[in-house]
């Protein structure tokens, strides 16, 4: 038996259409799981499915708006109307916002929450109620360095990151009873859309002088981490965070 197979499970991966989304939901494929991935921008959801599919593997695109309950439980019920379950979720959404604490305006404070924090709350209750019904189910929340250690002009990201961190504890906690493992994944530095207007210059450098790998992620390195928290592999893993940050944590701040 592969213990990193995912043949025949069905992934939900949020925020799916670009960045690591998109690279895990890959990911996901190429191990054997049909793919549904979900976010606001159909364009860039159709273009991961093309890719799924161009591969050779199985996806489709659900419309979610994690900003709100209804388009999160509608979305879930349509999964679940027609694919019967869920077996993986991967909560990857997210903003960001640059600017300093005190500068940080109420809404823009409250955007990042929202999404970061609250969204990722919505998707675990409406998807955990469903696993608890199947009595199974993987959950995988993206973290962030942001979670452990404070972050250049990010109080906002980090204050979200950080309660994704222990959303995603208490959860494990809660739903372990019902054979329902739940995770989170802290990136290193990996250019994405999210952060690539300010990856550059002297921040750029100081990244990776703190990055013992001397480099930025690649998206693709991060689907190998979420495969095994997806798969039997990782049946006695629950309530971590495994940090895929080449060496920067381990390095300090």
């Amino acid at each position: 038996m592969d213990l990193f197979s995912l043949d025949k499970k069905i992934a939900l991966v949020v925020g799916g259409g670009s960045g690591l989304g998109a690279a895990i939901a890959q990911g996901f494929s190429g191990a054997g799981a049909s793919v549904v991935v979900a976010g606001r921008d159909e364009g860039k959801l159709n273009s991961t499915v093309k890719l799924i599919k161009d591969a050779g593997g199985l996806g489709e695109t659900v419309v979610m708006d994690i900003l709100f309950k209804e388009s999160v439980d509608e979305a879930v019920k349509k999964i679940i109307n027609k694919r019967g379950r869920i077996d993986i979720l991967v909560n990857s959404a997210g903003i960001h916002q640059k600017k300093t604490t005190l500068d940080v305006t109420d809404e823009e404070w409250k955007g990042v929450i929202e999404t970061n924090l609250t969204g990722s709350f919505r998707v675990c209750r409406a998807v955990g109620r469903e696993m608890v019904k199947q009595n199974s189910g993987k959950i995988i929340n993206i973290a962030s360095l942001g979670s452990f250690a404070a972050l250049t002009d990010a109080a906002a990201y980090s204050a979200s990151k950080a309660g994704v961190v222990l959303l995603t504890k208490n959860l494990a906690i809660e739903l372990a009873p019902y054979n329902i493992h739940v995770n989170a994944i802290a990136p290193g530095v990996f250019k994405t859309a999210l952060n690539e207007k300010v990856l550059v210059g002297e921040r750029l450098d100081r990244i990776i002088g703190k990055t013992p790998l001397r480099r930025l992620g690649r998206v693709e390195e991060i689907a190998g981490t979420a495969i095994y928290l997806a798969s039997k592999a990782s049946d006695f893993v629950t309530g971590t965070v495994i940090s895929v940050d080449g060496g920067f944590l381990a390095w300090g701040i």
